[in-house]
């Protein structure tokens, strides 16, 4: 199983549940069936007026659409993608075959689920069946980090700007900041992925007599400068052994390098785009510079993120030792079964200087695209726009939050989450996670500059770029 499986079981809880929209079956009328206009009658002394001959009936309108039964074949990696297999169906499930049997008739067409299990040779399966001329599905749900920009600019798959109005307010924005890629629209999605934020202790901050981070987001003062007092002052020696046993944060899912990738973005950094959104090696920018100093102080001026740095901190979260911890929406479920005589709480990453809202940022998001070499790609985009549930699904999302989350303040900012969350995309670059993972290890660990260890990655990094920009021609 690869390291991703676990997003994918995620996104299939919200996106497979919630990935599809209303139809209805807008059977084509019959045009023509009034009768011709009556020929006024002749008058005269030995004539009856003249009977109208009755008009033909014009004939049906023929479906361009109609596929005569061929299949359309959606791509997944995973289980379960068709709700109709799904064995304990929920209000989604249900609401999607639905739309799954009106599409089916109002196309004349059948809907497959196609699953091919190896993600790791996915990319490799869709590219060459395409290549053959028959991809193995006319949709495919695809990581964003193998569209952008490869599938995109070797033509595997298609802009889908022609088919859809992307006016229309049904789309969620998450659909159109991580499904584009130079001002086209490529995927389709109705859920956004888990959002990465922090979670927190309240049960401890109110102990230890700390502002609670929520009230200070909603009054826009969850910043940097707050974030760092808060991770100062919830680091202590509560036993007076002279050793810290309790820090400010615990740690991170993905540890120190995902931890230190929140801070850059929300700064409105990036590590491999420039302001005009070009692929470019970032880490020198002014933005993403004030970042990693940033992170060099929590570490090694503040001392207030728990080192060395634990294998899993969500363990050290459980057992009381830090009052932050940073990770995916989707690991409250565990976090509450293992703390259920702890409040917990959750909200963004701090705003940085550069920053004017609250956004969650997440590297991992995937999208259904469509196949350049597909046979029937505009009817297959209608009918995945068709089958997909759009605003019932958010609602039935809400809903499953509404019993998920412990109050009424996480509750409120895990939906503004699923309204502000764009994408990372520097994990599509050879080897870009490990040289950034270098250089977030040398500033942690006090040995370096923030900006010697960018210098010393940034040669590689570039060189990684342009291999994959070249790659992708």
């Amino acid at each position: 199983m690869n390291k991703f499986k676990w997003l994918s079981s995620v996104l299939i809880a919200t996106t497979v549940v919630v990935t599809a929209a209303g139809c209805s079956s807008n059977k084509t009328e019959n045009a023509g069936n009034n009768a011709g206009a009556e020929e006024p009658a002749k008058v005269n002394n030995t004539a009856a007026a003249n009977e109208p001959a009755a008009a033909e009936p014009a004939a049906p309108a023929e479906n361009p659409y109609d596929l005569k039964g061929a299949s359309i074949k959606i791509g997944v990696w995973y289980d379960d993608a068709d709700p109709r297999t799904v064995k304990e169906k929920g209000p989604a499930e249900e609401a999607q075959i639905k739309l799954i049997e009106a599409a089916e008739k109002k196309y004349n067409a059948k809907i497959e689920f196609v699953k091919f299990g190896d993600y790791g040779k996915y990319v490799e399966n869709f590219t060459t069946t395409s290549l053959s001329g028959t991809p193995f599905a006319d949709i495919v749900r695809l990581e964003l980090f193998w569209s952008f920009p490869q599938l995109v600019n070797k033509e595997f798959i298609q802009p889908v700007d022609d088919y859809l109005d992307l006016s229309d307010p049904k789309y969620i924005g998450w659909m159109k900041t991580g499904g584009s890629y130079k001002g086209k629209q490529y995927g389709m999605t109705d859920s956004s992925p888990s959002p990465y934020g922090m979670f927190y202790n309240k049960t401890l901050v109110q102990k230890l007599g700390l502002p609670d981070p929520y009230e200070l987001q909603q009054k826009g003062e969850w910043t940097w400068e707050k974030f760092r007092e808060f991770a100062k002052a919830g680091t202590k020696d509560t036993n007076g052994d002279g050793k810290t046993d309790v820090f400010g944060v615990a740690g991170a899912y993905g540890k120190t390098k995902a931890f230190a990738e929140q801070l850059v973005y929300t700064n409105k950094g990036a590590l491999d785009k420039d302001e005009n959104g070009e692929i470019k090696f970032s880490l020198t920018s002014e933005n993403a510079t004030q970042a990693l100093q940033f992170v060099s102080d929590l570490y090694n001026t503040d001392k207030s993120i728990m080192q060395p740095v634990p294998e899993d901190a969500s363990k050290e979260f459980i057992a009381g030792k830090g009052v932050i911890y940073a990770g995916f929406s989707w690991e409250l479920g565990g976090l509450i079964d293992s703390m259920k005589d702890q409040q917990l709480g959750y909200v963004f990453f701090p705003k940085g200087p550069k920053a004017d809202k609250y956004v969650s940022y997440t590297p991992f998001g995937n999208m259904y695209m469509v196949s350049k070499y597909s046979k029937n790609a505009e009817v297959a985009v209608k009918i995945l726009d068709e089958i997909s549930l759009h605003d019932e699904g958010r609602k039935l999302s809400e809903q499953s939050w509404e019993t998920a989350y412990p109050s009424k303040e996480s509750l409120d900012t895990r939906k503004q989450m699923a309204d502000n969350i764009e994408y990372i995309s520097y994990y599509g670059i050879p080897d870009g996670e490990k040289l950034f993972e270098g250089v977030v290890k040398d500033i942690t660990s006090g040995k370096v500059s923030p900006a010697t260890a960018v210098d010393k990655v940034k040669p590689q990094f570039e060189a990684n770029i342009n291999k994959l920009l070249q790659d992708s021609k």
